[in-house]
């Protein structure tokens, strides 16, 4: 019955990040590239209640799902997506099992942080290698400090909430 309800709520998790995902690109934003990341709540609490590798699991199957219903599958939005996600989850991961005192706020900003990196080293290098990347990174990542502060303090209220419903998986 353990790993059913393991299952189940992987799969709540991995639907309500795709589907935020999905939400979350019908909006216009100010500047192109900068979106909110709420899908991202989901992938850090499948750190905190499962680990890595169920985590690595939500965010590709949000890229690769998301990227499909927005027909943007292989497109640069999705190299740009499934990259900084990979790489985001991991640095995450490496604060959470860290000693270092990190809150979810803080961890959430680092994600933020490295996701927002990735793309921009991957924007001026592959697809842009023109504009330069210190011209552009200040807005940038001001607004991942601001999406990430967003990101963890929801992550936070879903956690605090939910922990005790998680208390059999939690690594």
């Amino acid at each position: 019955m353990q790993s059913l309800n393991r299952i189940a709520f992987l799969s709540v998790f991995t639907a309500a990040s795709i589907v935020i995902f999905v939400v979350e690109s019908l909006f216009p934003t100010p500047i192109p590239g900068i979106r909110l990341g709420l899908a991202n709540i989901f992938i850090l609490l499948a750190l905190i209640f499962f680990g890595l590798k169920e985590a690595f699991l939500i965010g590709i199957l949000k890229s690769i799902t998301g990227s499909l219903i927005l027909g943007r599958l292989f497109a640069p939005a999705f190299i740009f997506s499934i990259s900084g996600t990979v790489l985001s989850t991991f640095a995450m991961w490496i604060i959470l099992k860290s000693k270092l005192p990190f809150s979810l706020l803080g961890v959430s900003i680092l994600g933020a942080e490295v996701h927002t990196i990735v793309q921009l080293l991957l924007a001026t290098t592959i697809f842009l290698p023109n504009v330069s990347f210190f011209y552009i990174s200040p807005i940038f990542i001001l607004s991942s400090i601001i999406t990430g502060s967003l990101t963890g303090i929801l992550a936070y209220l879903v956690y605090s909430k939910t922990k005790r419903r998680f208390k059999f998986c939690t690594n």
